[in-house]
């Protein structure tokens, strides 16, 4: 029995801050100001002085299998210059010389001296001999030397946003391209990959994250892996299988289906082929892209809910979260549910009254708040991009007030997996009246994120009969000024009452003879 003495911030509905929490056998037993007096005895004690004790943050939307790749090779987001990511790429490549193909994360025109893509020729000049794949910091596009644009088939060199001059690929032939490179990744590699990122996670303080999966692997591996792993670590996994295939999903049992990729209405601004009503401030002639007509939505999401399905949509631009609502809204004229809740992917521009729909038919939004404050897509870069609409962004205020369940993620590896930065964006909007308060971003990133996969009866938040699972900050959040919130430091994570150990050191020897059955399938 453990008795944790200090600020116990609960991000309960009431927010409430108490003195005591008790854990006994990994559930809290008690929270309030008085003790009583049947946990003094035979108890460990911790005080917390000036830290604070909060629920286990969560991620409410991660491409986790490709954080883990992009986590265990290279990340060129703090590159200021074209020669620096060939430095990044050469180091890399230096290190692992048994890799095949040489791939990494981070790639934005706005951050390095050049303000542009790098090239396929100037990755040739950096490495020649193996395909080199840089994805760009959006998630959506690429750009890929000379030998990895030959690994490719030509059926998705004809697509939609292929350009062999520069090697930038974006579009639909993004889509298929990450599918087939995703695929080339050894089992035991991805494995190794994901333990590490799990790693990772804890040290961030993460809990619980919504993750979406198949991408390219043969037979949907990467999904099998994401469900054998939230079997058997202690941080709680909910993917979303983002496929449009229903029956993909049935099969497998899963509650959850949706996400980006495959199930992406529309690309993104740094593409600049989010779906838009108007058309873009810099060219008349851009609207961006819907990926699919409205009919194949519908039908799409109507059958999902008819089978009870929990369904996400990726929606960037206003015209994308139009056909999404839509498509909802349709789903439950058809088959109502009360409980449903539907989820939209990111949703920055929102038409007021498609806002008042979405409050009305309870559904939910998982956003990025930590883009609000990026360098890698600047507001100056959204204001060209988008003109007067950069001012409609993401009313946080507003949409709280209108009891839309907010929650917070990282959209990771598009931006690092961190809800101290999330918080700190949610709580700085560049328009400062959007800003949602520090007790309201700390429930986007703990209650919330439990809320939208039916999990907040056991997790999100520090109340009587809940599993303990913790997080202690270096500071309490709640006294501190919003500018101030980098500051804080996850200095423990707790899962079901016991501190994280590492999810490695579990599954290591699990690794090592997955290794050696690859290597030699008919050995003993």
């Amino acid at each position: 029995m453990k008795i944790f003495h200090g600020d116990i911030i609960t991000c309960d509905w009431s927010g409430s801050v108490f003195n005591y929490l008790v854990e006994d056998e990994g559930e809290i037993v008690f929270v309030g100001d008085h003790l009583p007096e049947v946990y003094r005895v035979n108890s460990e004690y911790l005080e917390l002085g000036s830290k604070a004790l909060l629920p286990a943050f969560g991620d409410g939307h991660i491409h986790f299998s490709n954080f883990s790749v992009f986590n265990a090779t290279f990340d060129v987001r703090s590159a200021s210059s074209i020669a620096e990511i060939g430095s990044i790429i050469r180091q890399y490549a230096s290190r692992d010389r048994q890799a095949k193909l040489i791939f990494g994360f981070g790639h934005s025109e706005h951050t390095i001296a050049e303000k542009r893509l790098i090239t396929r020729t100037e990755l040739d000049q950096f490495i020649k001999d193996r395909p080199v794949v840089v994805v760009c910091y959006d998630g959506h596009s690429a750009v890929a030397n000379s030998k990895a644009i030959g690994l490719l088939p030509l059926k998705i060199r004809d697509l939609r946003g292929f350009d062999l001059e520069t090697g930038q690929i974006h579009n639909e032939a993004f889509l298929e391209a990450a599918n087939y490179i995703c695929g080339k990744i050894p089992v035991p590699k991805m494995l190794s990959y994901m333990l590490k990122g799990l790693d990772t996670l804890a040290a961030y303080g993460v809990g619980l994250i919504h993750t979406t999966e198949g991408v390219g692997y043969p037979r949907d591996l990467d999904v099998g892996l994401v469900r054998f792993l939230a079997r058997s670590t202690q941080i709680q996994i909910r993917p979303y299988f983002q496929t449009m295939d229903i029956n993909k999903v049935l099969k497998r049992k899963l509650p959850r289906i949706g996400g980006c990729f495959d199930c992406a209405l529309d690309g993104s601004f740094g593409t600049k082929d989010a779906a838009m009503i108007e058309p873009y401030a810099e060219n008349e002639k851009n609207r961006g892209i819907l990926f699919y007509r409205d009919e194949e939505v519908n039908e799409f999401v109507k059958n999902a809910n008819r089978a009870d399905l929990q369904v996400q949509l990726h929606c960037a631009g206003d015209a994308a979260v139009i056909q999404a609502v839509q498509a909802i809204e349709a789903a439950l004229a058809d088959y109502p549910r009360e409980d449903h809740r539907h989820t939209l992917i990111h949703a920055p521009l929102v038409p007021e009254q498609t806002l008042e729909k979405i409050a009305k038919l309870g559904i939910g939004i998982t956003l990025q708040p930590e883009f609000l404050v990026s360098s890698l897509e600047p507001v100056e870069y959204l204001e060209r991009l988008l003109g007067e609409r950069v001012s409609h962004i993401w009313p946080l205020r507003k949409m709280l007030a209108m009891g839309i369940n907010i929650s917070g993620g990282s959209d990771s590896p598009v931006a690092p997996p961190d809800p101290v930065l999330g918080i700190y964006g949610a709580c700085n909007h560049y328009i400062p009246q959007y800003s949602a308060s520090i007790a309201e971003a700390l429930c986007m990133y703990t209650y919330n994120i439990a809320h939208t996969s039916f999990d907040e009866n056991e997790r999100g938040s520090l109340e009587t009969g809940k599993n303990a699972d913790m997080i202690i900050l270096n500071k309490n959040p709640l006294q501190m000024e919003p500018r101030d919130l980098p500051e804080l430091k996850v200095e423990k994570l707790f899962l079901c009452g016991e501190e994280y150990s590492g999810g490695s050191t579990i599954f290591q020897a699990l690794v090592d003879g997955l290794k050696s059955f690859v290597s030699n399938p008919l050995s003993p």
